[in-house]
């Protein structure tokens, strides 16, 4: 997700973290190796730090699901300053790293789908947070919450303290850090509270649906078994309509959560960041932060760069093609954001996209939506909603009817997208694409949904991003 200065529509990534052994499983479970419930990061063959990614539907994640909504039933919550786990639910999340952490299927904490888990403080707590390479903040709910909190899970772990922290420093308001974090969020007013010496962050998300504010502080990470400091927001006012307990932002500052790891060689031995984010309930996926396998990137690779008006990453698109029709011919910047849902391009691009899509669907006997063209997002209804409209739509299941869809990119590169990956079933709107136009973008935006599936790879050593197909 990106920040004020380029607004666009948001996704939040579920990312379910766990070891790699599974414990009391059934003879099914079995069958599908499991992971165990225990926090801890895996290191593959390559050195590189790997974490499990699930479909929220996965089998391996419902036994964690059952338990999570017993415990809600119980009466445990996370809202403002009260919020918390009841005492064994906390007492497992926050001790050492052979404790058990659920897994949770539960749309209480986010619509979206994939968080991730960090051990934050000693003595360490482990909270959910969202996963964004759109951004490049990172930041957790803290207590005291001066202003106002969001409503925090109790599953997304219990709102952080840096008081009860023993490893916890504030971020001095004369240090070179906070000096760049005011250039890289390009705040407008000094970023301290001098009375402190406390150096304070300010940042806001999409149209200002979401913004977080607070104070800069340095605390414990732990990853696997070393240990790291970390800067971070503690926020003291947020607006936020999810509740997990924060946001991890990717990006290319100095201060975003990467770029701070891979100031540790010992434990990044390489700047690269690859991820599979499954569409099918039955695949694991995954995230895995140094080394990857370099011959197995079928789909190309293409320049990597810093983006040329924020701090994320980009890469440049040259083609797209619809339904056999070529409608770029022009070279123009792509923000790879983990952080969108959807893929944003310029209007005059969305323009032909819509009106060829649009005469592809009419053969198939799928008319486009007026109210979709209003909130610039292209759907479609079948002949019979379209005509008969009783407030109830019937999804849509001839996927292989479809037109095609591929985003060609800078080196050769290519996604050439399979049918779930272009559209899918709304409720509300009936089959929809998951591309959109907002003009107020100063560059497109690759969003989250036309790469589930696809082994994406960030090698920022390297400055070349790849694709792999049909991964997860």
């Amino acid at each position: 997700m990106v920040i004020l200065e380029q607004p666009q529509l948001l996704l939040l990534l579920l990312l379910l973290v766990a070891a790699a052994a599974a414990t009391g499983a059934t003879a099914a479970d079995d069958e599908l190796e499991c992971p165990s419930s225990i926090f801890d990061h895996a290191v593959n063959s390559q050195g590189a730090i790997q974490f499990p990614v699930f479909h929220k539907k996965h089998q391996c994640l419902r036994p964690w699901s059952v338990r999570a909504t017993q415990a809600s039933s119980t009466g445990a919550s996370g809202a403002g300053k009260g919020g918390g786990l009841n005492n064994l639910q906390e007492e497992e999340i926050t001790s050492s790293s052979s404790t058990k952490i659920d897994v949770i299927e539960d749309s209480s904490i986010n619509d979206f789908l994939f968080l991730m888990a960090v051990s934050l403080g000693k003595p360490p707590v482990v909270n959910l947070v969202a996963i964004d390479t759109g951004s490049t903040l990172s930041w957790v709910q803290c207590q005291p919450c001066a202003v106002h909190c969001h409503t925090q899970s109790a599953k997304a772990g219990p709102i952080f303290d840096p008081g009860r922290s023993y490893t916890s420093r504030r971020v001095r308001c004369s240090s070179v850090k906070c000096g760049e974090l005011r250039y890289d969020l390009r705040l407008q007013q000094a970023n301290c509270m001098e009375k402190e010496d406390s150096c304070t962050y300010s940042v806001t998300y999409g149209n200002g649906w979401a913004y977080s504010v607070g104070k800069m502080v340095t605390d414990t990470l732990r990853i696997g078994d070393s240990f790291m400091d970390l800067m971070f927001g503690c926020s003291m006012d947020v607006k936020y309509s999810e509740f997990e307990a924060g946001i991890f932002g990717f990006g290319s500052s100095s201060f975003s959560f990467f770029e701070q790891l891979a100031g540790y060689p010992d434990i990044l031995s390489y700047k690269a960041l690859s991820y599979c984010l499954p569409t099918d309930e039955t695949k694991p996926g995954y995230m895995i932060l140094g080394r990857y396998d370099r011959a197995a990137m079928d789909g190309g690779y293409t320049p990597l760069f810093r983006s040329i008006n924020r701090p994320t990453y980009s890469l440049t698109m040259e083609m797209l093609i619809a339904n056999g029709q070529r409608l770029v011919t022009s070279s123009s910047e792509m923000i790879v954001d983990s952080g969108a849902q959807r893929t944003s391009l310029w209007p005059s691009t969305f323009a032909l996209l819509d009106k060829t899509i649009t005469q592809a669907m009419s053969s198939i006997g799928y008319h486009r939506t007026s109210r979709a063209r209003q909130e610039s997002y292209i759907c479609y209804l079948s002949e019979h909603d379209y005509s008969g409209w009783n407030g109830t739509i019937t999804p849509f299941s001839n996927w292989s009817a479809l037109p095609l869809l591929e985003i060609g990119f800078a080196g050769g590169a290519a996604l050439a997208l399979p049918p779930r990956n272009v559209f899918y079933n709304d409720p509300h709107r009936g089959l929809c694409m998951t591309f959109a136009q907002n003009p107020a973008l100063r560059s497109q935006i690759l969003g989250n949904r036309v790469t589930r599936s696809f082994g994406t790879t960030f090698d920022i050593q390297g400055k070349q991003f790849g694709f792999k197909y049909a991964v997860c």
